[in-house]
């Protein structure tokens, strides 16, 4: 019984030593991301700017004229989609109201987001200003934002990937799709409104 003992105690020591355990690095599928190619959009709308040529942009409702300038813009290749909805506004009291609207929308995610990053943009040149918000965890929209002019144009934006996900495995489609999200947002110019 004691040489068998011995025997076992010698492989044990033995499988123990020498070789350590290394963690591995967290990996994601390897993805297969479309060349970026924009062109313009420009219809009769009071705006403008620029979407990916793998996109398609559809009116929200056809039969809903009381939203005539909301788009749905389709990233096929990810299966996400940009909710676009554009108020006109009159007074200060009006867009405050909006802009406080766009922060309930954002913060409702609050229960599921790890944190919320605020980004606040400004372009002179093409008159405007904004917030980027990128929400963070598995929530069911990781990004929103608004631009106004601050006299009468107001457009906000909400992506949403159309399954149910965990960031964790979309990360590199929605870091794509952020590129251009910001490059719309970069692009946008203002028109008159023609009632």
């Amino acid at each position: 019984m004691k040489p068998f003992f011995i025997i076992c105690l010698t492989i044990l020591l033995n499988a123990c030593g020498g070789n350590e355990y290394t963690p591995k690095p967290h990996a994601y599928p390897r993805a297969y991301l479309p060349k970026k190619q924009y062109y313009n959009f420009d219809t009769s709308a009071p705006y403008s700017f620029q979407i990916p040529t793998y996109s398609v942009i559809r009116e929200y409702s056809a039969e809903n004229k009381k939203h005539p300038y909301w788009y749905n813009i389709y990233y096929l290749p990810f299966n996400a989609t940009l909710h676009l909805s554009y108020l006109d506004f009159k007074t200060r009291i009006e867009f405050d109201d909006l802009f406080n609207d766009t922060r309930k929308l954002v913060y409702k995610h609050d229960i599921k987001a790890e944190e919320i990053d605020e980004i606040e943009i400004h372009n002179q040149k093409a008159d405007f200003t904004g917030i980027i918000y990128e929400l963070k965890g598995n929530t069911a929209t990781n990004l929103n934002f608004y631009v106004s002019d601050g006299k009468k144009h107001f457009l906000r934006g909400a992506l949403y990937f159309n399954n149910q996900t965990k960031m964790d495995s979309i990360q590199p489609y929605f870091d794509y799709l952020k590129t251009d999200v910001i490059h719309l947002i970069n692009t946008i110019k203002w028109k008159e409104i023609k009632n």
